[in-house]
């Protein structure tokens, strides 16, 4: 326990794990007033500015690494920031925050939130990183509702997840945007909130980024974008958003902004796999009744020991299994690696043998929101039945409709192994062919 008193306007650091507690005055913290009695949480890893607004001490309880230090308030954008912030009207609204990797998009979105809160809002909170998000696993597009102050937006409850299949957006980048729209339809109409705030991925320089942030705000019918700059990265997507008529407010980034490389957002994704799934039991389900929605194995054209010959031979490949669908054919085979090829006029996408083992997957409902991740482990092509691993929490086997192959590969530890870009292949095989429906 630390005592501290702290100076009117005076800025302060705090690296979490930590406690503090107002004892008299107020502080301004993430776009909320905390005055005499009242108190936050900062959480292990994350750090946060606070401003003191008049006279004020406080009680903090530091956790192992944590942390609270006097700064120089001169280079803070938190007073830029919120006065911006403060011209939005934001009931009825829905508000699209953007910028490159750690500009502080998680730090504004908290921020709207709270300001949302103080109105007495029902705020709609929507995490659209998949590679870094804070409300749902990895691998998902998640949903909440905030109706009290938070300092970060993992301490929201999961309400709705959608399962993207990857941690790249770059990849799925259409089926990202529909999921997107889809949630900020659930949280306006069946959550009833009075706000929704979209907090987005950093992939936003290269052409593809550009189309799918304007396509977002578009489609989302967005009120405002919210822009963090640092120097020319978003630049031209600044310049599509500013020649729109929407309301476009542009945010300096923190000066001492933390800066997480490659190595630092695996380790975060794979414990967010490992916090998921742990402890984990395994599930066997039968793909007949509840089918793979992105690969329709069992449910197509066999052929017999003849035709099978055949096909060896012309491939030149051992094949375990195969099945058709129409101009599209998928087979098991003794290969390396995927490999598309063609037999009279059928293309059939060969997977290697025990493709699937170490497949990230999802368990999902008839309207396709996430029930479960799990990692699938064994395709048994004569029974029809997979075995996945999925949380030994998880109590909702009648809920599931269907199954959803991801494009990430772990291993037992939960790390990522590989990405397994064939997926996507083999689904526009299908997509061409009528076979699936996007």
């Amino acid at each position: 326990m630390e005592i501290q008193s702290i100076r009117p306007n005076e800025f302060l650091s705090v690296d979490g794990p930590a406690s503090i507690r107002v004892i008299d005055g107020k502080l301004y913290v993430l776009g909320a007033e905390y005055g005499p009695g009242s108190s936050f949480t900062v959480m292990r890893g994350r750090r946060i500015i606070m401003k003191s607004l008049g006279d004020s001490k406080i009680d903090a309880v530091l956790g192992p690494d944590g942390k609270i230090e006097r700064i120089d308030g001169t280079n803070e954008v938190i007073d830029i920031w919120d006065h911006e912030l403060s011209k939005i009207h934001l009931r009825n609204s829905v508000i699209v925050v953007l910028g490159a990797m750690d500009v502080g998009k998680t730090t504004v979105t908290t921020m709207l939130v709270n300001k949302g809160v103080r109105e007495g809002l029902k705020v709609g909170v929507i995490d659209g990183d998949p590679g870094q998000n804070d409300i749902g696993p990895p691998t998902t597009i998640s949903a909440s509702v905030a109706t009290g102050f938070i300092t970060h937006l993992t301490q929201l409850r999961n309400l709705r997840s959608i399962f993207v299949k990857t941690t790249s957006i770059e990849y799925a980048w259409d089926y990202v945007l529909s999921s997107i729209s889809k949630l900020v339809n659930e949280l306006r109409h069946n959550y009833n909130a009075d706000m929704v705030v979209i907090n987005t991925d950093g992939w936003v320089s290269e052409p593809t980024a550009v189309r799918f942030k304007l396509e977002m705000v578009k489609r989302v019918g967005a009120d405002y974008a919210i822009v963090i700059r640092r120097g020319d990265e978003i630049n031209d997507l600044l310049k599509e958003l500013m020649s729109t008529a929407r309301n476009t407010i542009v945010l300096p980034s923190p000066p001492n902004a933390r800066v997480r490389d490659r190595d630092d957002r695996k380790i975060r994704r794979e414990m967010g796999y490992s916090k998921y799934l742990m402890p984990s039991r395994e599930l066997t389900i039968n793909l007949r009744e509840k089918p793979i929605v992105n690969l329709p194995l069992f449910n197509g054209l066999k052929y017999d020991n003849y035709i099978m010959r055949l096909i060896r031979k012309s491939l030149n490949v051992s094949i375990h299994y195969i099945e058709q669908w129409g101009g599209v054919a998928v087979a098991i085979g003794n290969v390396k690696d995927f490999q598309i090829r063609s037999i009279g006029g059928v293309s059939v996408a060969i997977l290697p043998m025990n493709w699937e083992m170490g497949l990230l997957v999802a368990l999902e409902d008839k309207d396709n929101y996430l029930l479960s991740l799990g990692v699938l482990r064994k395709i048994y092509y004569n029974t029809g039945k997979a075995v996945i691993s999925i949380p030994k929490s998880f109590n909702n086997e009648g809920l599931i409709d269907h199954i959803r192959l991801g494009m990430i590969k772990v291993n037992n530890n939960y790390e990522e192994v590989e990405k397994t870009l064939y997926i996507s292949k083999i689904e526009s095989l299908l997509f061409s062919q009528n076979i699936l429906r996007k």
